[in-house]
């Protein structure tokens, strides 16, 4: 029998933490990236937009290196606190790979079948009902190809852009397109696509997948699709999950998306959310689209240092508009 549950998995680092820094430092060469791990305390906004717009979510999964943030209430029965340690391998560890991390999900025990990969610059902003993400069981994917593109600066940018290749590779040696196009033509071509549909029908000629279309946002995931991917290419993932810090042969969590409609297990859609990246030209827009609740889901990332707090406080005060009340999670 199915499990009907669906599970939120939630990573999250203190980057603060002065223990997880000292092991930061012993493992890693160079220069740290002083974005990618500055604080915006707004950890306690995205639970409150869980409970309050998604609340039909069984249970959070808090994925964690062992830091916690001093709020939190971990005697919450709909609060599971995961530790790395707690079931990614050994061998991999410490690992500081957001891929790594997530690409083992499928180990976590007493995780439901079907769960919501979410990340911690993500914010729930209204109501969200659970078919948004999941129909009869099946997960909602906006199956539209895409090409590749091969622009990238150096850096994490250029080493994401050859996860993306390795992410391809393993799905056309797994998947015939043509079959896959021919066996599943009306979620292929849906009319949900809007004018990305015209994507699908210009690639329709193509042998192979090239990309696809990665929204920003949380993504509907079973946990045996994970699980077979490994089954299927356990070289490639355990060269992957060896990888302490994001490298060029990584593989990303998109892939179980790109899986899951390849293998036509899913119901055609669209994404609604919006990504920012935000800097001194756009938060002042953001904060007022978060005012205004103007999309269902929207996602944060940095793009700057210099004037962080500012653009920090900004946002936080907007979530703190909509989100005021403190939710079960937090002591």
């Amino acid at each position: 029998m199915m499990d009907k549950n669906i599970d939120l998995v939630l990573p999250w680092v203190d980057g603060t933490d002065p223990s997880w820094l000292a092991e930061l430092k012993q493992y890693k060469t160079g220069s740290i990236e002083s974005n990618r791990y500055q604080s915006w305390d707004n950890l306690q906004y995205i639970f409150r937009g869980i409970e309050k717009y998604m609340p039909w979510i069984h249970r959070v999964f808090l994925v964690t290196w062992g830091h916690l943030p001093d709020w939190i209430d971990t005697s919450n029965k709909r609060l599971r606190v995961i530790k790395h340690s707690d079931y990614i391998p050994k061998k991999y560890l410490p690992t500081f790979n957001s891929n790594t991390i997530e690409m083992n999900y499928w180990r976590i025990e007493a995780l439901s079948e079907r769960f919501i990969l979410f990340n911690d610059d993500l914010f729930p902003l209204r109501d969200i009902p659970e078919e948004y993400y999941f129909k009869n069981g099946l997960p909602c994917e906006e199956a539209v190809e895409t090409h590749f593109i091969l622009k990238a600066e150096k850096g994490l940018d250029l080493q994401m852009n050859y996860a993306c290749v390795n992410n391809m590779v393993i799905l056309n040696r797994n998947f015939d397109k043509k079959q896959v196009v021919n066996d599943n033509r009306e979620k292929w071509f849906s009319p949900i696509y809007g004018e990305r549909l015209k994507q699908n029908e210009n690639l329709s000629f193509w042998n192979n997948f090239e990309s696809f279309v990665y929204p920003h946002e949380a993504m509907p995931m079973r946990k045996s699709v994970l699980k077979e991917i490994w089954e299927k290419e356990p070289y490639m993932l355990d060269m992957a999950s060896r990888n302490r810090f994001r490298a060029y042969s990584d593989v990303t969590q998109r892939l179980i998306s790109m899986w899951q409609i390849c293998s036509g297990n899913f119901v055609p859609a669209k994404y609604q959310g919006k990504l920012y990246i935000l800097d001194h030209s756009n938060y002042i827009e953001a904060a007022d689209d978060i005012r205004n609740q103007r999309y269902p889901i929207i996602s944060l990332n940095e793009a700057v240092t210099n004037g962080f707090d500012q653009i920090k406080r900004e946002i936080n005060v907007a979530l703190q508009e909509i989100l005021p009340d403190k939710s079960s999670f937090e002591i």
